[in-house]
């Protein structure tokens, strides 16, 4: 009975620490998330996230030292303890071309019809607004399976009304602070996957030295591009990668992805209940998770970005959260 005892706490032990191991790795070990569910036929994939509390954001001189101008440092300070008090379901992944299309058709919703997109002309790197690239044909491929991009705040949030109406559920895009302790996932590193930066090409879609390849003529130093090869120069299928520690897909990278804050120029004032933010510039939204066509140093785990809430961008999408 001694050695049985013996043999099954090494076992536990072992187990235990290979658990730990693969969490700090940024691994898909999912301790902490539940089960995922789907409401109805092609809704969004959800998964049960647990009650907890994280830090969010990051310190200036981090952001500096990651290679973030100074003067644009400071957006995701001061660092805040957030405590969610009750779970929330999350999208496994941004919602998907095929999933948009399903809402446009039902509904007959009109999307813009215009959308700022990069690219080369004349041997200049220019961004700019063009007429005709849609959510349906941004300008690069898309494949039912990709996420959604050229689509504005607005649309964002006329998609999670329509899908709260067909399932009778509480769905919403998720707030600063839900994305963020969704993100890491437990984590406290400045990825996800660990504080390696160019380990994330196993991770997510990032501007990686794919992207740069073809853009052409663009910097391709480590200053912009993870140099390392994702495979996608643009958009790739949702959930190509590794999921981070909660089983969830496409968090960094891929797209930038609306949230429902209104903006403000740093954490200051910012909710400690997870709550969503109703004052600073509620005519603009703070997007996070970065995307594959922004510069390397804007990938870190607290990364945000402003956007007027009409902009149709060709690297902005979105994704749920259920909050009941």
């Amino acid at each position: 009975m001694r050695i049985w005892k013996q043999i099954l706490t090494v076992l536990f032990a072992v187990g235990f620490a290979t658990i730990a191991h693969a969490a700090a790795q940024g691994g898909a070990t999912n301790a902490g998330a539940g089960k995922p569910y789907s409401d109805c036929r092609n809704c969004p994939e959800m998964m049960p996230l647990p009650a907890g509390q994280f830090t969010m954001g990051i310190a200036p001189e981090d952001e500096v030292r990651l290679g973030m101008p100074a003067p644009q440092a400071g957006k995701a300070f001061p660092l805040t303890k957030v405590t969610f008090r009750r779970g929330f379901s999350m999208a496994l992944y941004p919602v998907t071309v095929a999933q948009f299309r399903e809402f446009v058709d039902e509904t007959g919703y009109e999307a813009p019809n215009a959308c700022y997109t990069q690219h080369m002309s004349d041997g200049h790197f220019i961004y700019e607004e063009v007429r005709g690239f849609t959510w349906r044909s941004p300008g690069f491929p898309q494949k039912d399976n990709y996420p959604v991009v050229c689509v504005s705040s607005e649309d964002a949030d006329a998609y999670v009304a329509w899908l709260s109406k067909k399932t009778g559920h509480k769905y919403s895009v998720p707030n600063e602070a839900q994305y963020e302790y969704a993100l890491r996932a437990g984590t406290t590193t400045l990825f996800f996957w660990g504080d390696k930066r160019d380990d994330g090409c196993a991770y997510s879609n990032q501007p990686d030295l794919d992207q740069g390849e073809a853009m052409g003529k663009v910097p391709m130093d480590a200053k912009y591009r993870f140099q390392c090869h994702d495979g996608y120069a643009w958009t790739s299928p949702v959930g190509n990668y590794k999921p981070n520690p909660w089983g969830l897909y496409d968090m960094a990278g891929n797209i930038w992805e609306w949230t429902s804050d209104c903006w403000s120029d740093s954490l200051k004032g910012a909710p400690v209940d997870g709550s969503t933010r109703t004052t600073g510039d509620c005519d603009a939204r703070s997007s996070r998770g970065g995307s594959y066509g922004n510069a390397a140093f804007s990938t870190y785990a607290a990364i945000r970005a402003p956007r007027h809430s009409s902009y149709v961008g060709h690297s902005w999408g979105f994704r749920v959260v259920r909050n009941d």
